[in-house]
């Protein structure tokens, strides 16, 4: 099952300050190109890209990527699924025969004919729709976070797909390193156009408007000038700033005399924002911080409190550096440089109190059948124990080609010596039932224990306020369990999930 918040696009805040010069650019483009939109993390490169979509209305796919985006199945499933969001009919033959039919956890054995055929098929198919006149100018396909991306058979296969790019289509590319996709070629030959560092700074121009929008700022134009000049314009720097000058916390003519802005900005500002929140707050967003997306159940976990979402709303409302993930404002990430400024502040503790919260953040991501976000945090904070507990679980164990992709790809992560002891998934792949491929039931993604807990709740006709209260859950935890329920389900709403399980 694939991850629907992967494909919606971030949206605008009121306060975002219009780059007109650039979406002109981006507007000049055709079908048929490259657009790749290469800097350091907080230079806007998503938020620019998200604002010409918004300003400058015709078909889209977005797709936000992840680590796990570099096995060749995950990222062609995905990628053409995107598609599909507004073009149904294409890529269908492709994910076909991506299905799992050989369940093979490594992708280096399967061979190359199968994606060369699915990548030709979802080019013919794109050809098909301009030739057919089914789309109003190109479409745009945006793979967000290209970085994440370190499969070298990925960027091969990607570079045939590009080669042959029909009209009908363009392709965005934002990332915060060169990718490996064929770039001096593509610009000799028209293909690529490639925004900077340097192309998206703030110019003095847009940094005076983002003062002004944000901070409030009326004062001196020289000002906020200067902050520009010294940040480079740097736009994560200068929101930085400009949270500082809004709260009043801190003198403007203090900030530029201090000799920390220059060459330490980030950390400088992110402590003058940290330190002026209350304790309450400052905790929040130290243990908020530790898995790379949360809730507010989560959160409810790691802090031992009951209204966490009164927080989430406060830090939004602040405008702290925030980015929700979805539209229904459930799952939340904070903004990269943000979480790394947090996570060097939470490990400051002790190793044994940073290994239990961990912990707690592992049982209820597992236990609540979040296996990727379990999995990832052990990774990241190298809890290479806990995490070979995980890729032998059942769940990541059951046959799935996605799933055995990923699993294989995580344990590349682990340390040798780990690596060894983990029980290798089953390579044979047991036939669906008749039945099963009648109802439909093959393609269900298994269903943790509380989620059929809640299902079972749901087919006795209890609302949601009788179902919390007889799982001892509060309703926005089990509005989370629901909704994971129904996209499992392929349903939604709970009429036509009733229907489903009706015999």
């Amino acid at each position: 099952m694939l991850l629907r918040t992967r494909f919606y696009i971030p949206p605008l805040r009121d306060s975002t300050v219009v780059r007109q010069r650039l979406l002109d650019v981006l507007s000049a483009t055709s079908g048929g190109s490259l657009i790749v939109a290469s800097a350091p993390a907080g230079y806007g490169k998503t938020t620019l890209i998200s604002q010409w979509l918004h300003f400058n209305p015709h078909q889209f796919a977005w797709l936000t990527l992840g680590a796990e985006h570099s096995a060749m199945d995950v990222f062609w499933r995905y990628t053409i699924t995107s598609v599909q969001q507004v073009q149904p009919q294409v890529g269908a033959h492709a994910l076909k025969l991506l299905e799992p039919n050989a369940n093979q956890p490594d992708d280096s054995l399967v061979s190359d004919s199968l994606y060369h055929e699915c990548v030709v098929s979802f080019l013919n198919d794109l050809d098909e729709l301009a030739a057919m006149n089914r789309a109003e100018g190109a479409l745009t396909l945006v793979l967000d976070d290209f970085h994440f991306i370190r499969n070298a058979r990925v960027y091969r296969w990607l570079n045939v797909f590009l080669d042959h790019l029909p009209a009908s289509i363009r392709v965005i590319v934002t990332c915060r390193d060169l990718p490996e996709l064929n770039l001096p070629r593509r610009r000799a030959s028209g293909q690529l156009l490639q925004l900077n560092a340097v192309d998206m700074r703030f110019s003095e121009t847009e940094a005076l408007d983002f003062f002004q929008r944000v901070a409030h700022w009326q004062g001196d134009d020289q000002v906020p000038l200067s902050f520009c000049k010294k940040a480079e314009g740097w736009v994560a720097g200068l929101q930085l700033v400009a949270l500082s000058l809004r709260q009043a916390r801190s003198d403007a003519i203090r900030l530029l005399e201090d000799s920390h802005l220059d060459r330490h900005i980030a950390d400088y500002l992110f402590e003058e924002v940290f330190s002026v929140q209350s304790e309450e707050l400052q905790k929040f967003l130290l243990l908020s911080a530790l898995p790379k997306r949360f809730c507010a159940a989560l959160s409810n976990e790691l802090t031992g409190k009951k209204e966490c979402f009164k927080l989430i709303a406060e830090l939004e409302q602040s405008n702290l550096f925030l980015v929700p993930l979805d539209n229904h404002r459930a799952w939340f990430r904070y903004h990269d440089l943000f979480r790394q400024f947090l996570l060097q502040r939470v490990k400051m503790q002790t190793e044994f109190q940073l290994k239990t919260t961990l912990n707690v953040a592992i049982g209820w991501l597992e236990a609540n059948g979040y296996y990727d976000d379990a999995v990832e945090v052990c990774l990241e904070f190298h809890l290479w124990k806990e995490a070979g507990h995980l890729l032998s679980s059942e769940f990541l164990l059951q046959d799935n080609n996605e799933r055995s992709q990923k699993r294989h790809f995580w344990l590349q992560q682990l340390p040798s010596e780990f690596r060894v002891k983990i029980k290798s998934a089953s390579t044979e792949v047991e036939a669906p039932s008749p039945r099963e491929i009648e109802t439909g039931e093959a393609a269900i993604e298994p269903l943790t224990r509380r989620e059929r807990m809640v299902l079972e709740q749901i087919a006795k006709g209890l609302s949601n306020k009788e179902i919390a209260r007889e799982l001892n859950v509060s309703l926005n935890t089990l509005k989370v369990h629901i909704r994971n329920l129904y996209g499992k389900m392929g349903v939604e709403n709970r009429t036509q999930a009733l229907l489903k399980i009706k015999p």
